[in-house]
């Protein structure tokens, strides 16, 4: 695998685990101190498991993109 690509897919996977961390943490927060919503703290966990996949492809386009960019260049 080529060193680039392999840098890129480590950096958007250390994107994507910090963000599903911070979504499932405020999540569980807003859920818990604000019980009024009606929404169990359970629902954490979906929400960042939904978080990885998003932030994961999106920081892969957006990395492949600058590097074709910096190649052009």
């Amino acid at each position: 695998m080529q060193p680039l690509l392999k840098r890129n897919l480590l950096l958007s996977l250390s994107y994507a685990v910090g963000a599903a961390l911070a979504a499932y943490a405020l999540a569980w927060g807003l859920f818990t101190t604000h019980s009024e919503l009606g929404v169990p703290t359970s629902t954490a966990l979906p929400i960042a498991a939904w978080v990885l996949p998003i932030v994961f492809v999106g920081s892969i386009i957006v990395l492949a993109a600058r590097s074709a960019s910096a190649r052009r260049h």
